[in-house]
């Protein structure tokens, strides 16, 4: 027997060699991808990972052992490109199979994916009796974008976090990861779908140790940090029984500018660097075994490639097809689009098409470049090559797009915008041709330099920045959105004020992000109804923020029932459930309920220790224990809230005033001055002379206010 067992596994060698010479060649491709039905099918998505920064696609500066191992038991696709470089819209098509204008999703925020009208690849699975499952880092993938119905399951939990911008709000790779891993070893035997999603290795770029050491590219560290995780996950997979019968699949959503075009990050431009991605795909029983395959495929082939490897069927009209398909077979251009540059910033959108040599850009100065002479796309070929040109303009017709403008919002949020009179300032379209990003991209750079600076808190030379680019960009929503934030924390409130209307009337698909940060600035100025108008502008897209306001407002008003009903509900959205809790603590202590709060509290640090710290947690924790005359344990909670969180200027305050209860006058004043010197600002100074105010200071509250007349 073991004789025979020798002579097969000969065989099997023998076959995966023929096998892998004749993907690589690209003479007779793989066979017909066979029966693989009840499989385990899991598909891995590493955010921003361009393709030519692996190993396996021949870079030589990082390591990725994980990834290099799982390239040897797959089938690599040399040439995979992504229809969209954002988030949202990249992973919708993944999902579906179809292209941003079929699926309706063009950008991260203002828009929401309509299950209904299409199917998802958990949906057919799911009818072929699979269970589903999905495991995000990210917010633009957050359930209430339409995904979470796709799925039997969706863990999109994440900690919301001050002064980061929606774009950048994640959780670790390794919560992720122990969520996923949860999931599937409770249906080891079951067959199931699920859908992991990485962060890692989007900006800004933070990566863990030893990688942060070892590299001198900050995203090549985080690429070995993403690869160190999955290899990890992959062996859970195989200790369970599960990774050698399953179908995976990794890939990436888009890839990263890193400069080699200007844009450092990625959605304004759609050159290679930013559509070229990684793709390998895994059988059972690890059949085709190191192979590749070089014709162009695309992110909307996978899945009909799933679809057919688990022997369900896809919906008619696909334009993907099997990954697996014979090499010659129904050669086709790969469409890819971005539409940033035209709803955040004012710009004309951008198409491309890359057939078996070329990639033509749509914009308005149009482009197109030799892949094969010039892989880098250095030189712009349109003056040389008319027919080719011609050839792929011609092309394009077939993805007409069908675009909804910033200004044609949903009949219901049009309504609310009217009644908060914004809609009549709103264009329907800019007037005359829209600027090509290539440009203007160097606003963006200039916004960076502005961001920058608000770190370090210099918001006058910020806002200084955020206006020259609104001088010559009027129609850039986001540099109106962070002049706004700007002209607040440098206590600018009128021109705040103006800034944040302008940022959702210049593009009111962004409005219900928007709104929430306006309608903060609004409750701390004390204009509780607008603040609560603004909060419903939110309630369809973003809930949990949205209630978390009404319940603040409500509060505030002195209706601790209605507080305590809008932290109830905020609890429901799984992305602000912690910031819930503590919303529903600060109602509890408000109303003297302080073991229930206390209880909830501790219940929420336990739950999200893996998340990081939770905002404001600490803060009502001292609050609590200041009210139960614990005076240490609140002074250490105050303590911890700063060391997490050195911004907030509510802990600094409220430490200075249990110091003033317990007769410490100088430790009082300590605290005021570490506030100060944590944010050195008018706004942080004016605080302080509040706080004195309110303590019955005015000495103190006079040397503040003109210390504040001192700062930026």
């Amino acid at each position: 027997m073991a004789t025979c067992a020798s002579r097969f596994r000969v065989a099997l060698g023998f076959a995966a060699l023929v096998l892998t010479l004749s993907c690589s060649r690209e003479r007779e491709g793989p066979p017909a991808e066979g029966s693989y039905a009840g499989a385990p099918v899991i598909v891995v998505s590493i955010d921003t990972l361009r393709a030519d920064h692996l190993p396996a696609y021949g870079y030589q500066d990082v390591e990725t052992p994980a990834l290099d191992s799982f390239r040897r038991d797959a089938v690599l696709f040399r040439a995979a490109y992504s229809p969209c470089p954002m988030t949202l819209p990249s992973h919708i098509s993944i999902l579906t199979g179809l292209l941003p204008q079929e699926h309706g999703v063009r950008n991260n925020l203002g828009y929401e994916f309509d299950g209904a009208k299409h199917a998802t690849l958990p949906g057919l699975l799911k009818k072929a009796g699979y269970e589903t499952g999905a495991a995000v880092s990210a917010y633009v993938l957050r359930g209430n974008t339409g995904l979470a119905r796709a799925f039997d399951f969706y863990d999109d939990a994440l900690l919301a976090r001050s002064n980061v911008s929606i774009g950048e709000l994640s959780r670790p790779g390794k919560a992720t990861l122990d969520s996923a891993a949860r999931w599937i070893s409770a249906r080891e035997a079951k067959p199931f779908f699920f859908f992991v999603h990485l962060f890692e290795p989007h900006a800004p770029y933070e990566p863990a140790e030893p990688f942060k050491s070892r590299y001198a590219s900050a995203y090549d560290a985080e690429i070995a940090t993403a690869d160190s995780l999955v290899g990890e996950f992959f062996e859970s997979l195989k200790s369970a029984g599960i990774y050698d019968r399953a179908i995976i699949v990794v890939l990436s959503d888009h890839g990263e500018g890193l400069g080699d075009h200007g844009e450092q990050e990625h959605g304004l431009f759609l050159y290679r660097e930013a559509i070229h991605v990684p793709l390998m795909l895994k059988l059972p029983g690890s059949r085709l075994a190191g192979t590749a395959v070089d014709r162009n495929v695309q992110l909307i082939d996978v899945v009909p490639t799933l679809a057919a490897l688990a022997k369900v069927d896809a919906p008619a009209g696909l334009r993907g097809k099997s990954l697996l398909a014979e090499p010659n077979a129904d050669a086709r251009p790969i469409y890819s689009e971005t539409y940033l540059p035209r709803i955040h910033f004012g710009w004309s959108e951008l198409r491309s098409l890359i057939d078996d040599r070329h990639h033509y850009i749509e914009a308005p100065r149009p482009e197109l470049y030799d892949l094969v002479s010039d892989p880098s796309e250095r030189a712009n070929m349109i003056s040389e090559r008319r027919r080719e040109y011609a050839a792929l303009k011609k092309e394009m017709l077939e993805y007409e797009p069908k675009f909804d403008s910033p200004s044609n919002v949903a009949p219901e949020d049009a309504a609310k915008l009217a009644a908060l009179g914004y809609i009549g300032s709103v264009r329907s379209e800019a007037e005359g041709p829209l600027p090509d990003p290539k440009d203007r991209f160097e606003d963006l750079e200039t916004m960076k330099r502005a961001a920058q600076l608000e770190k370090h808190d210099d918001y006058r030379g910020a806002i200084k920045l955020y206006r020259a680019v609104l001088d010559d960009s009027p129609d850039f929503a986001d540099a109106w959105f962070r002049l706004a934030i700007a002209c607040e924390r440098a206590g600018i409130d009128r021109e705040a004020d103006e800034a944040y209307r302008r940022s959702i009337a210049t593009s009111p698909s962004l409005a219900p992000g928007f709104a929430m940060t306006y309608g903060w600035f609004l409750f701390r100025s004390g204009r509780l109804d607008a603040a609560a108008d603004h909060a419903r502008l939110a309630l369809g897209r973003s809930p949990g923020s949205a209630h978390l306001l009404l319940s603040s407002v409500a509060l505030a008003r002195g209706d601790a029932a209605g507080a305590e009903r809008e932290a109830k509900a905020a609890m429901g959205d799984s992305i602000r459930r912690a910031d819930a809790a503590v919303q529903l603590a600060r109602v509890e202590v408000a109303t003297g309920r302080l073991a229930e709060a206390m209880a909830l509290l501790d219940a929420t640090k336990r739950d999200t220790a893996s998340l990081g710290a939770v905002e404001d947690i600490d803060l009502i924790r001292g609050d609590a224990l200041a009210r139960l005359q614990r005076f240490r344990e609140a002074e250490e909670a105050f303590e911890s809230e700063i060391s997490a969180h050195p911004k907030t200027l509510d802990a600094y305050a409220r430490l200075s005033i249990l110091h003033l209860t317990q007769g410490r006058m100088s430790d009082a004043e300590r605290a005021l001055e570490r506030m100060v010197s944590a944010s050195p600002t008018k706004r942080a100074a004016l605080f302080a002379a509040d706080t004195c105010r309110v303590t019955d200071n005015p000495a103190g509250e006079r040397r503040w206010r003109a210390r504040a007349a001192r700062l930026p």
